[in-house]
């Protein structure tokens, strides 16, 4: 009996807020996913950059909601175009959901000025909500003992939705400062798994921050959803080839009060090479934390013999790019 309970609790708890408020993953090393917090940053690195995230939160229960990234993108030299393409998903293993994400990209880039650069990018994407309704637990099915029998609900159609979806995004930076800003779910599409409407609401976000002497690099990250708003600061301190970071999350800006974690960040890179490993700490409840891996690999096609980006222009001063 507490296990059916607790199965209902576990969907109620992880699917909805997931599903209904974002539809998107914020990772911790959130600019280490460039292409998951603003499609205007595809083809703001060196060259071309291909990337892996991986997400592993609420560890506690079962084996936690787990969300990963593969993406790449690539600057075409003398073009002022980029593009970029992202396949992401997220599972939850105690419910047997699922979703998977293929996201291509595409940015501008126009420059202000020798010392500005503003970019803009749309990325257009496809998903796939898959969900065992086996795994759903109704009250007719619920009796002193225990599960009675089956539900007299029509679940036929409860158990799979594709859609597509846009995101649009704009940055403008200089040799120490960008600021960046994206909105999520232009399209607002029907996301429900059953015969009434559930329309994903628009998500709003801002993120910015300054590069002090190479070595200092604060930033933040806000998002505004639909019943809170969550607000992301903290800063790098880089001393090359390895940095740290620490980053404190859910500052209170809304009614609801948010959920207050820090992350720990430890980093590795080299010419081409980034690793990344972070935790988040959370303060409420110590089981519920999460682990991020994150792996970068800057690429071109074009040999060695071309000087670097921050000679031929303006490179973004963004850490790790």
């Amino acid at each position: 009996m507490i296990e059916s309970y607790k199965k209902i609790f576990f969907i109620i708890l992880f699917i909805s807020p997931q599903i209904s408020e974002s539809q998107q993953v914020i990772y911790s090393q959130y600019y280490s996913s460039p292409l998951n917090l603003n499609p205007s940053m595809t083809g703001i690195g060196e060259f071309g950059r291909l990337g892996v995230n991986y997400r592993n939160q609420w560890t506690s229960i079962g084996d936690g909601y787990n969300s990963y990234s593969t993406w790449f993108d690539y600057n075409f030299l003398e073009s002022n175009f980029s593009f970029g393409l992202n396949f992401s998903g997220e599972q939850l293993n105690i419910s047997n959901y699922s979703s998977n994400h293929i996201s291509p990209s595409i940015s501008y880039g126009l420059d202000l000025n020798s010392r500005m650069i503003i970019q803009s990018g749309f990325q257009i994407t496809y998903s796939s909500i898959d969900f065992d309704n086996s795994q759903l637990i109704f009250l007719d099915q619920l009796g002193p003992s225990g599960l009675i029998g089956i539900t007299a609900e029509d679940l036929n159609n409860f158990n799979k939705k594709s859609f597509f979806n846009m995101n649009y995004g704009i940055i403008i930076y200089n040799e120490k400062l960008w600021l960046g800003s994206t909105i999520y779910n232009l399209l607002q599409p029907d996301i429900s798994l059953s015969s009434s409407k559930n329309n994903l609401n628009r998500n709003y976000s801002i993120h910015g921050g300054i590069n002090i002497d190479q070595r200092l690099s604060p930033s933040f990250n806000l998002i505004k959803y639909p019943s809170f708003i969550l607000f992301n600061i903290g800063s790098y301190f880089i001393f090359s080839p390895l940095s740290i970071g620490f980053w404190f999350s859910g500052v209170p800006m809304s009614k609801t009060k948010n959920m207050d974690t820090v992350t720990g960040l430890i980093n590795f890179k080299n010419k081409s090479l980034g690793l990344s490993y972070s935790y988040d700490y959370n303060f409420f409840d110590k089981k519920l934390g999460s682990h991020e891996i994150s792996i970068t690999f800057d690429f071109h096609f074009y040999g060695k013999k071309l000087p670097p980006k921050n000679v031929r222009y303006l490179r973004c001063p963004i850490p790790n790019f």
